[in-house]
């Protein structure tokens, strides 16, 4: 007899734009589907993903149509009432603190946790780190996505080594694939850029973590001494009238293109020459492995789960996080030399294909599933 696939329940904070709802996509899209049947809820309002997961035939829920607890209660009671999950799956914070204790207090038997990220925001307010300890403790298993996370919570939040497995996040290599030159030329049209230009990008929400105020002061150093080269920020986020006015400040307005939330994140890597991550803190960030996986040269801030993904002069150059000069002049090398961006966008390929093709990723978290529900019995 075909065993019945387990459904699998994933709550979400929103399916707006960020790294934890890109790789979710990306691990319900590999989920074997004869094991387990996912089902998509977000906390709150639909977002940019909400299309990509109705259009991967993912069953999709919100919550509630704006950030309003009362309503999450009653709605996601009523949704794991009738859904009869054999697993829960919980990202974020919100999803953590709001959604879990229901299914908890419902003494739901499989509850999961994936945490993406040491995030300073705990550390920073003693309150939401208890509450996330407190919650993480009371789950049968947590997904740390980088060392460096599983770390801070079996040292911050104290919770059992057994509790914790590190599964770093992955892609899909297949499609985030190095361009050709027709590739390279086409991305750079939709985008508006020239062909010979020198094209540094910054990927990511414009949040204070991802510190795009450093980047923009970077480019603004770069520019005195290479004018020609173009920078491009893609996302979006509450601080970007500040990053506006910021580059106006700088005088380089000009030459840095603020292009939103684009939808064709491939064509985006392969319009790029190198990416630059000026993070304060990281999981595994997902732009890091896409824009690797595309055979991009990366300069980035030697921090958490970034400093676990590259090997300095090998697949990326590292910086110390917050360092202007260390930033321009490893920009200055790339810009300068050819060979050097052609090997470590190799190198960085190669550690994709090694370690975080998502095919294996997802075999990892469903062994996981497989582990809390025998451990259920």
């Amino acid at each position: 007899m075909i065993p019945t696939p387990k459904k699998v329940l994933h709550v979400i904070d929103s399916l707006d734009l960020g790294g934890a709802q890109t790789f979710l996509l990306d691990l319900i899209k590999h989920h074997d589907r004869t094991q387990f049947l996912p089902v998509v809820a977000a906390m709150h309002g639909r977002g940019v993903y909400a299309s990509a997961f109705e259009e991967a035939g993912m069953p999709t829920y919100s919550l509630s149509s704006r950030k309003f607890p009362p309503f999450y209660i009653p709605n996601f009671w009523r949704l794991l009432k009738s859904g009869n999950y054999d697993i829960l799956h919980f990202h974020l914070f919100g999803a953590n603190l709001c959604a879990k204790p229901l299914a908890i207090a419902a003494g739901h038997p499989a509850i999961i946790v994936h945490d993406q990220c040491n995030d300073a925001s705990r550390d920073r307010n003693p309150l939401l780190l208890a509450a996330d300890a407190f919650w993480n403790r009371r789950s049968d298993r947590v997904i740390a996505v980088s060392e460096s996370t599983r770390r801070y919570l079996l040292n911050r939040e104290d919770l059992e080594e057994s509790k914790v497995t590190m599964i770093p996040n992955g892609i899909d290599a297949e499609i985030f694939r190095p361009a050709s030159d027709q590739e390279r030329l086409r991305a750079r049209e939709m985008i508006e850029i020239p062909s010979e230009a020198f094209v540094i990008g910054g990927v990511g929400r414009l949040v204070p973590q991802k510190n795009f105020s450093l980047f923009l002061k970077v480019a603004s150093n770069v520019l005195r001494v290479h004018p020609g080269v173009i920078f491009v920020i893609a996302g979006t986020g509450p601080l970007e009238s500040q990053l506006r006015e910021e580059a106006a400040t700088l005088g380089i307005a000009g030459h840095i293109r603020f292009l939103g939330h684009v939808t064709d994140r491939v064509g985006l890597y392969h319009a790029l020459d190198t990416l630059m991550m000026t993070s304060d803190f990281e999981g595994t960030p997902m732009t890091l492995l896409e824009a690797m996986a595309c055979g991009l040269p990366v300069v980035a801030s030697a921090v958490d789960g970034i400093a676990e993904v590259c090997i300095h002069g090998k697949n990326a150059l590292m910086v110390p996080p917050g360092d202007p000069e260390q930033f321009q002049e490893s920009l200055r090398w790339l810009v300068d030399g050819k060979i050097l961006s052609q090997s470590l966008g190799a190198e960085g390929r190669r550690r994709i294909l090694e370690r975080y093709d998502i095919k294996a990723i997802a075999r990892s978290v469903e062994g996981v599933y497989e582990e809390v529900l025998e451990s259920a019995l």
